[in-house]
């Protein structure tokens, strides 16, 4: 996915915000077809256009419509670490078994010295 460029003179607040939204699904939609190797550069992108957004003052009124919003993000951030944790519950035996491998590989090679 290609990082788009946004002016702020042609990008109203909502198409900003659409952004961010639509950066995070695709963040969400890496996680669920397990494209763990796209995770990083997606959250990379994301956090460019949220820095972008919040980039100038928030006003109280903005503040207020925006809570939602914000609120959705976190959701989808949570539903995106909860994926990334299974994931790394499904990879722990066999980190256990290569560590154990490695193990025991240096001790052979410890042995044969």
């Amino acid at each position: 996915m290609q990082p788009q460029q946004y002016s702020d003179s042609s990008r109203t607040g909502d198409d900003a915000w659409h952004a961010i939204l639509h950066a995070s699904e695709a963040l969400l939609q890496a996680a669920e077809s397990e494209a763990w190797d796209q995770l990083s550069e997606l959250a990379n992108e994301r956090d460019l256009l949220i820095r972008a957004y919040f980039s100038k003052p928030v006003t109280v009124d903005n503040a207020i419509q925006i809570r939602d919003k914000i609120q959705r993000l976190l959701a989808i951030d949570d539903q995106v670490l909860g994926l990334a944790r299974k994931e790394q519950q499904n990879l722990m035996p066999a980190m256990k078994a290569f560590s154990q491998n490695k193990n025991a590989i240096n001790a052979y090679q410890q042995a044969s010295r």
